[in-house]
């Protein structure tokens, strides 16, 4: 102290044996003449060791004009008050201010500032760090986070406070080392964030969050817990509140009873990230869904899309904005359908929509295939049973002339081409009757126990089924209600 206090001395000499600058003494005399007040009051209680009193003077002094003797004495009476930290930032910006310092007053200010760094640590900050927090250690304020690099802060215990608007302040008392990087781990009590809800038009609307009525309508602003949520804004608005913007009765943000007047307005759900210590901002657009609209299909129970959105399952019946909307059906086994529809206001429109089923891949046994195919084994069968009946008839009047001529089973030599013929004829109707009955069978199983595929279904909108197809004798035709 008493070195900084002679070197100050010799500043001061060597500033009072220089001539002054009378161009200069007459643009800021009334400020040099205040610096040098509130420089000289300052001495005086530095001399009577009140420090903050004397601290107090220097910078008023420093606020009028800057001086290399106004600073070495802030910086000691700083060092004195135990704020080591702001003591050696006072040295450092006394040596940007003034970077060719006489030899001992740079030796002092080297020292002093040599002591203090070994008097100060650095504090980093961690965990819940909102960011545009105000910073405060001892009630000081000492920035906004996040920060750029760690605080130099002066050893011993310090209390840390981090302070938002809207929000619960987080503290942390740290243990702060000399000499080291002290890591502050902060968190905050109430982990909550803050979600402001406003509607585009500037219409008071009832809000839902997470699927649940607050009670309260737009333009509104609550706590929330950090994370994902979802926001949808639904009332009704007469014609009046339309112009207006306002709900007879209510004011924006008050709970209220819901009315069920005038035209029904609402909103898409919209998905909001509220994040801790933070104001997440989210402005909706609702729209009048003063229109109905149900849609059926056939077969029931397929899903639902509107405007590209799955909605449910049909029948299903909703209010929709007004104007041009694009629905479609899907269901498993059949083609899906779109339709564009139109909503008018005050009117419920109804669609039904039919949806054919997907096509097969027509196979080996199409029904073409089948006819053919049963029409030629019935056609070899007729043949089989003809050559039956006309061999059989030629057998049966061989054999009975045979018979005749003779008597006893014995025959003439004559008559041995005429056995032989008999013979031939029997021979004849037995194939022909077994390839009668395998052509008569064949055609039949082919009728019964195949198939076709490629059959046309179309389902109606009144859920009546028609089936147009090869049956086992031809065309067939099917219906089911």
């Amino acid at each position: 102290m008493a070195g900084w206090i002679v070197a100050l001395g010799l500043l001061g000499a060597r500033a009072e044996a220089e001539p002054p600058d009378t161009a200069a003494q007459i643009d800021v005399s009334g400020d040099e003449g205040e610096a040098r007040a509130h420089f000289e009051r300052g001495v005086a209680h530095f001399d009577q060791q009140a420090y903050r009193e004397a601290l107090e003077e220097f910078r008023r002094s420093l606020a009028h004009k800057k001086t290399r003797n106004a600073m070495g004495y802030a910086a000691s009476c700083l060092k004195q008050l135990g704020q080591y930290d702001d003591a050696l930032e006072q040295y450092e910006a006394m040596r940007r201010e003034y970077p060719k310092l006489p030899a001992k007053t740079e030796a002092t200010v080297a020292a002093d500032m040599a002591e203090l760094a070994n008097l100060v640590g650095t504090l980093a900050l961690t965990g819940d760090t909102p960011d545009g927090a105000s910073l405060f250690i001892d009630d000081r304020f000492r920035g906004r986070l996040p920060l750029d690099k760690p605080l130099r802060v002066s050893a011993g215990s310090r209390a840390v406070r981090v302070e938002k608007e809207g929000f619960a302040p987080i503290t942390r008392t740290v243990e702060v080392k000399a000499g080291r990087e002290n890591v502050a781990e902060l968190v905050a009590r109430s982990r909550k964030g803050r979600l402001r809800v406003s509607e585009r038009h500037n219409w008071p609307l009832e809000i839902e969050i997470d699927g649940k009525d607050t009670g309260a309508v737009t333009p509104w602003e609550g706590l929330l817990d950090p994370g994902e949520h979802t926001v949808r804004l639904r009332g009704f608005l007469d014609a009046e509140a339309l112009l207006s913007c306002e709900v007879p009765g209510g004011k924006p943000g008050e709970k209220r009873e819901a009315t069920r007047q005038g035209a029904k307005m609402e909103s898409g759900v919209e998905s909001v990230s509220v994040r801790l210590y933070d104001v997440t901002e989210v402005v909706i657009g609702a729209e009048d869904q003063d229109a109905s609209l149900k849609v059926e299909s056939a077969p029931t129970g397929a899903r639902l899309w509107i405007d590209g959105n799955e909605t449910g399952q049909t029948p299903w019946q909703g209010r929709l904005p007004l104007g041009e909307h694009t629905i479609e059906v899907r269901a498993k086994g059949y083609v899906s359908a779109r339709q564009e529809v139109k909503l008018e206001r005050r009117k419920q429109r109804e669609v039904t929509v039919a949806l054919d089923r997907v096509p097969q891949e027509p196979g080996f046994w199409t029904a073409s295939r089948v006819k053919a195919t049963a029409t030629t084994a019935y056609g070899v069968g007729a043949l089989g049973i003809g050559v039956f009946a006309v061999s059989g008839v030629l057998a049966l009047s061989t054999s009975a002339d045979l018979k005749e001529a003779c008597p006893g089973g014995l025959c003439p030599p004559d008559r041995a081409g005429q056995k032989e013929r008999a013979h031939a004829f029997g021979a004849a109707a037995l194939a022909g009757l077994i390839v009668g009955g395998a052509g008569a069978l064949a055609g039949t199983v082919v009728l019964v126990a195949v198939r076709p595929k490629g059959e046309e279904q179309r389902v109606t909108a009144a859920g009546t089924a028609w089936k147009v197809g090869f049956g086992h004798f031809g065309l067939s035709a099917e219906v089911s209600f």
